[in-house]
């Protein structure tokens, strides 16, 4: 379907620079302390995440939870999860008190 392709080019890009991002907020709490440079890739990986709920809908997968008959909860969704809570994670340390 020449329609899909980029939809899903363009989610599989946000999708790879998401993994990209939980990788690196990884990486930034591993390192003790976390610098204070390192908000930029929290604050990255959060926005992203947002992107990626917005533009996952070609590479959703199967519905996990059913809220509605055209709203659920999917494996797509919740693959953002990791980044999101990375990236908040790397923000409060990063940024001091």
């Amino acid at each position: 379907m020449p329609g899909l392709r980029l939809p899903l080019l363009v989610a599989g890009v946000v999708g790879l620079a998401l993994a990209l991002l939980a990788l690196s907020c990884l990486l930034t709490l591993v390192h003790a302390p976390v610098p204070h440079s390192a908000w930029r890739v929290g604050l990255s990986a959060v926005v992203v995440t947002g992107v990626w709920w917005l533009l996952n809908s070609p590479l959703e997968g199967p519905i996990l939870v059913e809220f509605t008959y055209q709203h659920g909860l999917t494996l797509g969704d919740v693959a953002a999860l990791p980044a999101l809570l990375l990236g908040g994670a790397v923000l409060a340390l990063a940024v001091p008190a």
